[in-house]
């Protein structure tokens, strides 16, 4: 009886907490309307954006409220996510209160999860005023109760009914999705691993899948003994290192096949060793790599440094420690390496853009991979603040804005550690840990405020 009676308490307490917690998310949605509702745009502006301007990414789809997308990072950071994941808070709560009405009462009166909700939302906002009312009929009807599948079914069924022209640009349009994605290990969670995905005409798909598997078999007959999937991997590799580049050459009877391309250079990777000097001598300390931040054991290491081919480069020691500093307002290369592997992403509160140059494919003018980050002077060069290490910290373009526009402010509190004040006072501890929700210390002032920049030196970039 005791037992009966105690799991069924246990059983009791849990409906309470997920009714309490479905209550909780609802009431989060609902404070993020309103959130959007106190912060109107600065401009003009049909659509609600996230950056407060006519350009801006709409947050929700037609018909929703206008919205100063400024006020998103600190709705975000206040919830502990990121901007985007605030972004995308905040328009799914506008596009269930006013384009999916039925859903938005059902997920306040307990009928419907707000994670479902949201998942609809998501769904629908590139939809018409028309199409999503169809949707918001047709899912009230079956709360709680439809699927994945079934959700992208009736948006496909919507589309076709009340947008059948850009159900036809879709279709035509389909061939421009094709795609070919190499997704770097950029936590270490995969052990230095990369996942590959794409979308392929059916032909050329036959014809990878014929190739991998040629060359799985090939590693076989050559005495490998790794499992047929670990195999194909590694042909992929093998196909990778000798056909590095296209060979389109034709022939003709008249015209003689010019010679193949050279092949291109390889892109390189990037190995940043951070050993304390007692573990040089062991061989055995961690690294990790620079261009995707992933953490690599030494074993790893040794691995690539031993492939025939490989080049390895020895480059300079970087002591973190050092206080670099120039003069004059541009950081140079090396000043945005040094704080780029102090830091490693953006700075800002619960942002993880990585601080490192973008992949190769992204360009500037001469030729050298653009950084993903801006080198933003902590306290403005205008004002007196130095080009150095310890006044220079990495921030994404966005959240460069942010302070400098819009109200956020921060300071440096020790290395790698900075201290930020958002426009309504909340304050967060970003370090190499990650964000931490924060007080201001004792007896320390709060950050400065942010001073405009001077308009003859743009934001550095």
């Amino acid at each position: 009886m005791s037992t009966s009676r105690d799991a069924a308490t246990v059983l009791a307490e849990l409906r309470a907490d997920r009714a309490a917690e479905d209550a909780a998310a609802a009431a989060v949605l609902r404070r993020a309307a309103e959130w959007a509702d106190l912060h109107p745009p600065v401009e003009d502006v049909a659509e609600a954006t996230w950056q407060g301007r006519p350009t801006g990414v709409p947050l929700a789809g037609p018909g929703t409220p206008a919205v100063d997308g400024a006020c998103v990072a600190e709705l975000a950071a206040a919830l502990r996510c990121s901007t985007d994941a605030g972004s995308a808070l905040v328009g799914q709560a506008l596009e269930l209160r006013h384009r999916l009405p039925r859903l938005w009462s059902l997920v306040h009166r307990g009928g419907v999860a707000a994670w479902q909700a949201r998942r609809v939302a998501a769904r629908t906002m590139s939809l018409t005023v028309e199409a999503a009312r169809f949707v918001d009929a047709q899912v009230a009807a079956v709360a709680g109760r439809i699927g994945p599948a079934q959700l992208d079914r009736l948006i496909t069924a919507a589309t076709l009914r009340f947008m059948p022209a850009e159900a036809e640009q879709q279709r035509l349009a389909a061939a421009d999705g094709r795609r070919f994605d190499i997704h770097h290990d950029r936590d270490g969670s995969s052990s230095g691993l990369a996942e590959v995905s794409g979308w392929l005409d059916l032909p050329d798909a036959l014809d990878l899948d014929a190739a991998v598997t040629d060359g799985a078999r090939a590693l076989a007959d050559a005495g490998c003994q790794a499992s047929l999937d670990v195999r194909r991997s590694m042909a992929v590799g093998e196909l990778a290192r000798h056909q590095p580049a296209l060979d389109l050459a034709t022939t003709s009877d008249s015209q003689t096949a010019e010679a193949a391309p050279a092949p291109r250079p390889r892109v390189p990777v990037t190995l940043y060793l951070h050993l304390p000097a007692e573990s040089l001598a062991s061989g055995t300390a961690p690294g990790w790599v620079g261009n995707t931040g992933t953490p690599v054991t030494a074993g790893q290491i040794r691995d690539w440094c031993g492939r025939p081919g490989t080049r390895i480069t020895v480059r300079p020691v970087v002591d973190l420690n050092e206080t670099v500093t120039v003069a004059g307002y541009e950081v140079p290369e090396r000043i945005r390496e040094h704080i780029a592997l102090r830091d490693r992403t953006c700075v800002f509160p619960w942002c993880s853009r990585p601080a490192h140059p973008h992949p190769r494919r992204t360009h500037r003018a001469d030729g050298e991979p653009a950084w993903s980050t801006d080198a933003d002077h902590i306290v403005p060069f205008a004002a007196g603040g130095p080009t150095a290490t310890d006044n220079l910290a990495p921030l994404c373009r966005r959240h460069h804005r942010l302070k400098t526009l819009h109200g956020w402010r921060y300071r440096r509190t020790a290395p790698g550690k900075y201290l930020w004040a958002s426009p309504h006072g909340l304050h967060f501890t970003r370090g190499p840990d990650g964000t931490s929700d924060s007080a201001s210390p004792p007896g320390a002032p709060p950050p400065e405020p942010s001073r405009p920049p001077d308009r003859a030196r743009p934001p550095t970039g």
